[in-house]
């Protein structure tokens, strides 16, 4: 499934790169930027990878392979965004910025409040965190999602029950824009950790 997942998915998207800049507009060149579900390492990935010092994580190996085909200076790790191994691997404090695109929405959604909560863990103070969510609530499966041949498993809460959890967990919301592609629409959210500033210099520092 991951290569036909892989061949499916478009190689320029101008809003998903508008998003990732207003994300990731505070970090400094080289700063550490973690995507969750970064699949095959395209589109947004490879965008984070060219400006910045990326982890990525998947838990499908396969789709991990194809990013280290495509990504060989990208630390890539295979791995459950909601399992034990995962919060050992990753420090807290050690990022800039993290995204979650088209990720969480495969996770149980009971376990949704710990996996914001790590990754507001995760998050060095004022970095920036960019997820996207379905408008409504659902949980069920397809045993041949599109014809991949390869079960694909949904469980989410609703817009408003996600913005709860991003601030139960100690974030800001500072964006939340419903957008419609391919007939689906998403919920797209930019947050925030609080406290101090980003560490090292702003672009703004980094020209005087």
């Amino acid at each position: 499934m991951a290569d036909a997942y892989l061949a499916a998915k478009p190689t320029h998207d101008p809003d998903l790169e508008a998003a990732l800049h207003a994300t990731t507009a505070g970090v400094p060149p080289g700063g550490p930027v973690l995507d969750l579900g970064c699949g095959a390492g395209v589109p947004a990935t490879a965008w984070l990878a060219a400006r910045f010092t990326v982890t990525g994580v998947d838990i499908s190996a396969r789709q991990i392979e194809l990013a280290r085909q495509r990504l060989p200076g990208a630390r890539l790790l295979h791995a459950d965004l909601a399992g034990p191994d995962l919060a050992r691997l990753l420090p807290a404090a050690s990022f800039d910025a993290i995204i979650a695109l088209y990720a969480l929405i495969h996770i149980p959604r009971s376990e949704h409040p710990t996996v914001l909560g790590r990754i507001h863990a995760w998050l060095r103070p004022g970095g920036a965190f960019l997820a996207t969510w379905p408008m409504t609530a659902w949980e069920g499966s397809e045993d041949d999602w599109e014809g991949w041949g390869a079960p694909m498993w949904w469980s989410h809460h609703g817009a408003d029950a996600n913005l709860a959890l991003l601030r139960s967990a100690g974030f800001t919301v500072e964006d939340a824009t419903p957008r419609t592609q391919g007939g689906e629409t998403w919920l797209w959210v930019r947050a925030r950790r609080g406290e101090a500033a980003l560490s090292g210099p702003t672009g703004d520092e980094r020209d005087t």
